[in-house]
């Protein structure tokens, strides 16, 4: 029963006969109908849950990221299927990995890690007639296998020797082919959810890649006769210069992105080069690039003993330093959860109790006291919504996209942000087209970009004197929806436009701001295939523009 109906429900009638027939007193009755009691359980249930998931995403991403950071092009099979099954014991019970390649013209076992582990020897083919590995890598499809007595297949006396009892296979992808098939194994039933099949999933396309990756990079160093196709088709950056950084030759990627320049020193600082010169051992960096980050190592080419030349080997990492800022970004949202989990408990006892007492007071109100217990219910529905609204972006719920309107994303975000504005005198001027066509996205997520961006104005013009004003403004065209938010106030240096997008990067004070604010924003607009831009002048304000695609309608 909502407060409000319990409010009429309680003032209809005589009040006394409702005590006289229900044998409990006015502040029983009044506890009863606010429902404090009835609401807590299914409150805290699902906060629980809602906090477990965030605390399991954020282990996923701790693992993804330990993992990406441990692989290198110069590490073993071995040496990987180690670090990615220690790394996943502190989620999941995995007793063996193995990986099965396609190498030949047939699909082979290559490694298992642990080693004890073993029944069939490296370079086993495992026949596609009755082999589960050959099954997976000719569908592309992963399986979950429970080992029973009765198996038929050709890996079936390996499993019942190792005493597992189930089996889960991957296909490993890499530049839309099927390269392998990764398995888990473990001794015992093995239970999932669509969350951690989507994991295992991510996990063996980055596997994939590693591989490939190592492989194509040993085969530059230990191959001379397959140089050239192999050096070309490495997917990272590799450039060979001379002692002096001078460009001698460059693979596809490189000259994707460096096309025209002569010497790395028009893109690179030459101080780590130069310091691998001298010392002739590897030297290591990371730079940003066009907007972009690069882990950069230096490599010296040695022969008989002699230098000869270097090779500049550079990885993006962008998406990799995007994940990061993910992970902290998701520990502080569930901090915060925690956190509004406390204050609405400790805010919802006394407010139910407010609103409830105000409604009731309504219907005995007189003509003086009417305004003032009307103020009351209002301050207090605003309240509760206050405290709906923090729930509401804290809690990070599954990226599933729905047909939804930028405006409600931005209405929301006002609710969280508009007082800020107004304490500090800032004029807020709004301007939405209410036509506004829909797109599809994560209305959360969505409201997460406008919250970014308006504390941003908030925080810019509050750095300035005389009137401060930021304008919202949605429009659209045929093809794009998009949001506008303009300030005036301090501005942007230009040699720090091509940064600010980049995690960890700011220019607000250590105690006001983290620089993951942008980089999630960017983030979350490209995974709703939109952009994030910036046009700024120094003192004079900032415009961020999102651009998102309108929703296809289907016939």
């Amino acid at each position: 029963m909502h407060d409000y109906e319990s409010a009429r429900y309680f003032s209809s009638g005589s009040r006394s006969s409702v005590n006289e027939g229900s044998g409990m007193n006015r502040p029983e009755m009044i506890h009863l109908l606010t429902g404090v009691q009835s609401s807590k359980l299914n409150y805290y249930t699902e906060l629980k849950k809602t906090i477990g998931e965030l605390q399991k995403k954020n282990r996923q991403l701790e693992i993804m990221n330990t993992i990406m950071h441990s692989f290198n092009v110069n590490m073993s099979i071995q040496d990987m299927l180690k670090q990615t099954q220690e790394t996943l014991q502190s989620v999941y019970k995995i007793d063996r990995l193995s990986l099965a390649m396609w190498e030949d013209g047939a699909l082979k076992m290559a490694d298992v890690y642990p080693e004890k582990a073993s029944f069939l020897r490296k370079g086993t083919v495992l026949s596609s007639e009755n082999s589960l590995y050959a099954r997976v890598f000719s569908s592309g499809q992963d399986l979950l296998h429970s080992v029973q007595k009765g198996d038929d297949f050709f890996e079936s006396e390996a499993f019942q020797a190792l005493g597992f009892q189930s089996v889960w296979l991957f296909p490993l992808s890499s530049r839309g082919m099927i390269t392998g098939v990764l398995g888990l194994a473990t001794r015992e039933i093995f239970s999932f959810s669509e969350e951690d099949r989507s994991f295992f999933d991510h996990l063996s396309g980055q596997f994939a890649v590693c591989i490939e990756n190592a492989r194509l990079y040993h085969e530059v160093l230990l191959s001379e006769s397959r140089w050239a196709s192999t050096f070309r088709a490495v997917p990272d950056s590799i450039l060979v210069t001379d002692l002096d950084g001078t460009i001698l030759t460059r693979n596809d990627s490189a000259a994707q992105s460096w096309p025209f320049e002569q010497t790395i020193c028009t893109f690179l600082k030459p101080d780590r080069f130069h310091e691998a010169v001298q010392t002739e051992l590897p030297c290591f960096e990371e730079v940003s690039i066009q907007n972009k980050v690069y882990e950069c190592a230096y490599y010296p080419m040695l022969e008989d003993g002699e230098l000869k030349g270097m090779i500049v080997y550079l990885k993006n990492i962008t998406e990799k330093q995007f994940m990061q800022a993910q992970i902290i970004h998701s520990g502080q949202l569930a901090a915060i959860g925690e956190m509004a989990a406390g204050v609405a408990h400790e805010l919802n006892n006394p407010l139910t109790a407010i609103l409830g007492n105000a409604q009731l007071l309504l219907r005995l109100a007189t003509n003086e006291t009417k305004p003032l217990l009307e103020d009351i219910e209002e301050c207090g529905k605003r309240c509760r919504t206050i405290i709906r609204s923090l729930l509401a972006f804290s809690r990070q719920e599954p990226s599933s996209f729905h047909p939804c309107s930028l405006n409600d994303a931005i209405y929301e975000a006002l609710r969280l942000t508009g007082r800020q504005m107004e304490k500090q005198r800032i004029q807020l001027l709004i301007e939405l087209n209410e036509q506004l066509p829909l797109v599809n996205g994560n209305l959360q997520q969505l409201s997460q970009i406008a919250v970014n961006l308006f504390i941003n104005a908030k925080d810019a013009c509050s750095e300035m004197q005389g009137e401060k004003r930021v304008w919202v403004k949605t429009e659209a065209d045929q093809h794009f929806v998009y949001l506008h938010v303009q300030d005036n106030g301090c501005g942007i240096d230009a040699d720090k436009l091509d940064e600010i997008f980049h995690p960890f990067f700011t220019t607000k004070s250590a105690h006001n701001g983290t620089g993951l604010g942008l980089s999630v924003s960017i983030g979350i607009a490209e995974s709703h295939g939109g952009t994030l831009t910036v046009k700024s002048q120094p003192q004079k304000g900032s415009t961020f523009t999102l651009a998102l695609p309108v929703l296809e309608r289907t016939e």
